[in-house]
């Protein structure tokens, strides 16, 4: 699949998140990036918006290509439709912010070259296999990240900022 434009895809996942309004996710979305609505069999396992389905709907969808990423949680299936991934790029003044587990980003970076993954880790914690991929063509972006320090969000969104060329509002 290939964007045209100057939209960028950004994928955030990792293992340190926090509920704060300065996390890197609500950042990115203040600086014009647009989170895509989620679809799920079942439950909802995190802060996006999500549609529900049934399980066949959603192999069907599976079979005609709609959807663009995808994960099985316990017993149920969630992910991301080409549809609402592209309606987000539609509405979106920089691009689309994927935040979630490794394999949906690893699946994103997949199919968009220009995709950047940022994983966020504490200090010493390994990356996810998921990630080999988009490491080795130079997608993967690995952001080491002590909460407890002021100013941590900052200067991860700094960082993201530079990696994915947009202007600092500061």
């Amino acid at each position: 699949m290939q964007m045209s434009g100057k939209k960028k895809i950004v994928c955030v996942t990792g293992t340190v998140w926090t509920g704060s309004r300065s996390a890197p996710r609500r950042l990115l979305v203040k600086d014009g990036f647009v989170r895509p609505t989620w679809f799920t069999t079942g439950r909802p396992i995190n802060d996006a918006l999500y549609r529900q389905m049934s399980d066949s709907r959603f192999h069907l969808a599976q079979l005609s290509r709609q959807v663009l990423a995808h994960i099985r949680y316990r017993s149920n299936f969630i992910g991301v439709m080409r549809d609402d991934f592209m309606a987000a790029m539609d509405r979106a003044q920089q691009g689309v912010l994927v935040v979630g587990p490794p394999e949906i980003a690893a699946q994103v970076a997949a199919q968009f070259a220009e995709a950047q993954v940022f994983s966020l880790k504490g200090p010493r914690m390994e990356l996810s296999e998921h990630l080999e991929a988009a490491a080795q063509s130079g997608q993967l972006h690995r952001v080491d990240v002590d909460v407890l320090a002021p100013g941590a969000w900052t200067d991860v969104h700094r960082f993201m900022a530079d990696i994915i060329g947009l202007p600092i509002k500061w």
